[in-house]
């Protein structure tokens, strides 16, 4: 039996996480004098309203090696096989201590993977993983189809501020944005190509700015026969659910290929490297999952 270990960036619906048995390592929150496990002891909500009154901005840090080493020792009990697929390795180091943790468990073999990408990419990536061990795919063949499939990953979205990202050291490239926002929303990307946060346009209004998300994300999704689409968020501000209903209108125009489309809140960690204000869109071209 394969067991699936990923990291609480990973975005799904809880019924998937249940169904699959899927297990997550949490990573880690720091607000003032606290230490909070991401999903397990603090929601975003939560988060947001501490945020909101307070001048401090929340840290985050990768999961302990030990932290794993306990997870796959648990698994090792029920399962034969581990696969552990994490946050782009651009993005965090949580996947150097799951490799670490990896080569000190005796008792099982675990194969780590690099997702590339993180969020409801990352648990797009999780649930193929799933589908594929209920199907009676091993270990190798699994590795070798999400090498390919997570090239097919593309994450666009926007944030009121870049603050929390250049704060957090999560801004890569989208440095280039940096003072010179002033009235404009940026569009970032997280392309599997680099694994790292991209500046993409700055838009003037937010209608604007949501009509350029859904032209880029239709343009990512051509010449595909299904895409799977995700909506991510932090809170579910009037700029999102516009979003959504826009997207939503866009998708029932086409018939170029078959799609569904899944929703997730964000968790604690990456709310704290994005602010409350987030939402945007992931694309994933490839056979539809969770029907």
């Amino acid at each position: 039996m394969i067991a699936i270990v990923t990291d609480s960036t990973c975005d799904l619906p809880a019924e998937f996480m249940e169904k699959y048995s899927i297990e997550f390592v949490p990573l880690i929150v720091h607000f003032k004098e606290d230490t909070y496990y991401d999903k397990i002891d603090l929601d975003s909500d939560k988060l947001f309203s501490m945020m909101e009154n307070s001048d401090e901005l929340p840290t985050t840090s990768q999961p302990s090696v030990g932290l794993f080493i306990e997870k796959y020792q648990k698994l090792a009990a029920e399962y034969d096989q581990i696969i552990s697929i994490h946050i782009s390795s651009a993005l965090s180091g949580t996947l150097e201590s799951a490799r670490l943790a990896a080569q000190q468990v005796e008792d099982i073999a675990v194969e780590v993977i690099d997702s590339k990408s993180t969020s409801s990419g990352l648990g797009f990536l999780v649930l193929l993983a799933a589908e594929m061990i209920e199907s009676g795919k091993s270990v190798e063949e699994i590795k070798e189809t999400l090498s390919v499939e997570r090239e097919k990953l593309t994450i666009y979205f926007t944030v009121n501020e870049l603050t929390y990202l250049e704060k957090g050291g999560r801004i890569g490239k989208a440095q280039a944005f940096l003072g010179s926002i002033f009235n404009f929303n940026p569009i970032l990307e997280l392309s599997t190509e680099v694994g790292e946060i991209t500046p993409k346009e700055k838009i003037r209004g937010y209608k604007k700015t949501n009509q350029k998300i859904i032209e880029l994300a239709l343009e990512a999704a051509g010449n595909s026969d299904q895409v799977n689409f995700a909506y991510v968020y932090g809170e579910e501000s009037d700029n999102f659910l516009q979003f959504k209903e826009l997207f939503a209108a866009e998708l029932q125009k086409q018939n170029q290929y078959k799609y569904n489309i899944l929703e997730n809140k964000i968790g604690t960690v990456l709310s704290s490297h994005t602010g409350p204000l987030v939402y945007g869109i992931v694309i994933y071209r490839g056979e539809l999952l969770g029907e």
